[in-house]
Parts: structure tokens; sequence; C-alpha cells
């Protein structure tokens, strides 16, 4: 039960690695901007998703009210 966290130790490991490495800074935030583009790649592919989505359904429900039989 005295056993220290696997992921603990690993941090630890990663920040003495970072630490000794003159150019951390700048790979760090290379690494920071990478991360940044994809989630706000992610997040566009997400909101196109969810308007293809929207505009199918009225592409639906327009095609369904061109099937119902004229009420005149």
């Amino acid at each position: 039960m005295g056993g220290a966290n696997p992921y603990s130790l690993f941090l630890i490991l990663i920040l003495l690695i970072l630490g000794m490495d003159p150019d951390c800074d700048r790979k760090l935030g290379t690494a920071k901007d990478f991360v940044e583009k994809v989630s706000t790649t992610l997040n566009n592919l997400k909101t196109g998703a969810k308007s293809l989505h929207t505009d199918m359904e009225s592409i639906h429900f327009l095609l369904m009210n061109m099937q119902k039989p004229d009420a005149g």
C-alpha cells in the first residue's frame, strides 16, 4: 500500500528530463500550439457536423411535406 502512483512517477521523470533541456520552453510552446490547433480543428468539425445534421433534418421535413396530398 505504500507504493507511489506510477503516473506521478512518470510525470516527475518527464519534468526532470525537460528541466535538463535548455530548449524545453520552445518545445513545450510548440506542443501547446499543436494541441490548441487540433482542439480548434475538432471543434470546427463538430460544429460543421451539427450544422449538416440540422440542414439534413430541414431537407427531410421539406421532402416529407412535398409528398403530402394537397388539402384542397
